[in-house]
């Protein structure tokens, strides 16, 4: 299957720390799956994902989106972040306008598109995500849950390809994450390639298409649902097996 994005020995360090958040870091995301990211804090899922729209560069190693290296310069970046949205894990990194309105349009002013097309992006996002009647309010009086959907609508506005999102439903309540869910399904009906990460093994059984096990800056497991699940010796030398029998109280395989 086609990859979207492809990282090739990726290395990436943090000034002061003792070993790279990436280390040889090498997978191929196929284009238009649901992609869960597991793996515990400190693996590099979100260093992984700020290096999905150039946020950052590798120091070493070559990422590719839709066959071609990612280059750095401020075109080839504005055309890249169109086409790989990213939403951040906190939405309060993410708001900065004075209205969900501006907020919204922000993307797709900087686009240069018309006036017209950008009222239609908003209204459309918007619509989507359910927000269509706070347009007009201001961000920071916004619930948690509001505020996740405004940042995702933020990023829908621009139309991209590819939504990476950084654990968006780990503090909201379950009718917010459903209602996400379906945005989400939505967006995968349309072809949109969506990558996710999180810590809840019940996603990547029931709603992953795909799967990365990331590890100390490595991908460990790159595969279906079923078979990650079924490998019972993986899950336990990443820890999964305790996650996987908090979820169910057997593994796929012995569902009978």
């Amino acid at each position: 299957m086609k990859p979207i994005l492809e990282f090739e020995d990726v290395h990436y360090y943090y000034p002061g720390q003792k070993r790279s958040a990436l280390q040889g870091f090498s997978i191929a995301l196929p284009v238009g799956e649901k992609i869960a990211v597991v793996g515990r804090n400190g693996s590099g899922k979100s260093t992984f994902f700020l290096h999905c729209n150039g946020l950052y560069r590798p120091q070493s190693g070559v990422v590719r989106f839709d066959w071609q290296p990612m280059a750095y310069n401020r075109r080839s970046l504005q055309l890249l972040r169109q086409r790989v949205g990213l939403v951040f894990q906190n939405a309060d990194d993410q708001l900065f306008s004075a209205s969900v309105a501006q907020d919204i349009s922000f993307g797709p002013l900087n686009l240069g598109l018309s006036d017209v097309e950008v009222r239609r992006r908003v209204q459309a996002a918007a619509e989507l995500c359910e927000v269509a009647d706070l347009l007009e309010r201001p961000t920071h009086a916004l619930s948690s849950g509001e505020k996740a959907r405004v940042a995702l609508a933020g990023v829908l506005a621009m139309e991209p390809e590819v939504l990476v999102s950084d654990e968006l439903m780990a503090s909201l309540d379950p009718w917010v994450r459903l209602r996400i869910f379906d945005i989400l399904q939505q967006l995968h009906d349309q072809g949109k390639t969506i990558l996710m990460a999180t810590h809840d093994l019940s996603v990547v059984r029931y709603w992953a298409s795909f799967v990365v096990v990331m590890e100390a800056g490595q991908a460990v497991f790159c595969g279906s649902p079923q078979r990650l699940l079924t490998d019972r010796p993986l899950l336990e030398k990443t820890g999964l097996a305790r996650v996987w029998w908090r979820v169910e109280p057997s593994f796929p395989n012995e569902e009978g």
